[in-house]
């Protein structure tokens, strides 16, 4: 009888603390606002990963917000870096990991918003469940934004996320194909 309620004591654990790493397909609505982020200027869209880039493909629709008042961060310049799916930064500078080999640089629409074209990065370092996109908002004090995926993060991941303003989690949606897809407000603290 003890052996029978240690294991679901166990078993209960382990199910509480595992992710849940489903990703529901594209409602209408979000079809939609895919499509018009897909047609944004070239300017307010990247491609960081090309088709031959080993890894799933992860497309990010990104809408910047002034934290302070909700408006749309307009004409505001937005850097792009994170590893491959390896998990490897790659930088072409060995001490600094934002020299990236996956990198990018994309300007906001008048509404805040970019496109990214990547693939979901690869867990860093020994750590499992720490896949993120680094964001930096060129003048903003602070300038790094962090995208944590909610599928690839764990439970300590997730509460550090919900206690910071400058790291967000995203929920992925999957396409019929295969690709991530994901729409993010990032609130930006003294954007300029």
């Amino acid at each position: 009888m003890k052996n029978s309620v240690f294991y679901m004591v166990v078993f209960t654990l382990l199910f509480q603390c595992s992710i849940d790493r489903s990703t529901p397909g594209l409602s209408n609505n979000e079809i939609k606002m895919l499509q018009d982020f897909g047609a944004l200027n070239t300017e307010s869209r990247v491609q960081i990963a090309d088709s031959l880039e080993p890894g799933q493909p992860l497309w990010l629709c990104l809408t910047f917000v002034s934290k302070k008042t909700q408006e749309p961060l307009s004409d505001q310049k937005v850097s792009f870096y994170h590893t491959s799916s390896e998990g490897d930064y790659q930088p072409a500078d060995p001490n600094d990991e934002t020299t990236a080999r996956l990198n990018g640089i994309a300007i906001t629409d008048q509404q805040g918003r970019i496109f990214v074209q990547t693939i979901l990065p690869g867990d860093y370092g020994s750590s499992e469940d720490n896949r993120h996109i680094h964001t930096t908002v060129e003048n903003a004090k602070p300038e790094a934004y962090d995208i944590h995926f909610k599928q690839y993060t764990g439970t300590m991941g997730s509460n550090f996320i919900s206690g910071s303003d400058q790291h967000f989690l995203a929920d992925l949606r999957a396409m019929p194909t295969g690709t991530l897809v994901t729409f993010l407000t990032i609130e930006v603290k003294n954007a300029v």
